[in-house]
C-alpha cells in the first residue's frame, strides 16, 4: 500500500505506535524500515524530502492494523 500524498507525518506516526504488529515502510531496494522505531521514524521523515525513494517505497502492515492506519493508506 502507498502512503496518501497529503498525510500528516507526525498523525500517521501516532497511528502507527496504536498497531498491534509491527509496519513497514519498503523500499524499491528491498530495504525495510520497521516504522515503530524511533530510528527508522526519523528516516522515513528525511525520506519523505526524497521523491525518488518516496515515489518507489510502500507501506506493509498486517491485516489486523489496516483499520487503523486505513485513513493513511491508499489501498488496492
Amino acid at each position: 500500500m502507498r502512503l496518501k500524498n497529503d498525510v500528516n507525518l507526525v498523525d500517521f506516526l501516532n497511528q502507527v505506535q496504536k498497531c498491534k504488529y509491527d509496519v513497514y515502510m519498503e523500499t524499491v531496494e528491498e530495504d525495510k524500515l520497521n516504522l515503530k522505531s524511533v530510528l527508522s521514524q526519523y528516516l522515513f521523515v528525511v525520506l519523505v524530502e526524497q521523491k525518488d525513494v518516496w515515489d518507489h517505497s510502500r507501506i506493509t502492515c498486517e491485516e489486523a492494523d489496516r483499520e487503523i492506519l486505513g485513513d493513511y493508506l491508499e489501498m488496492p
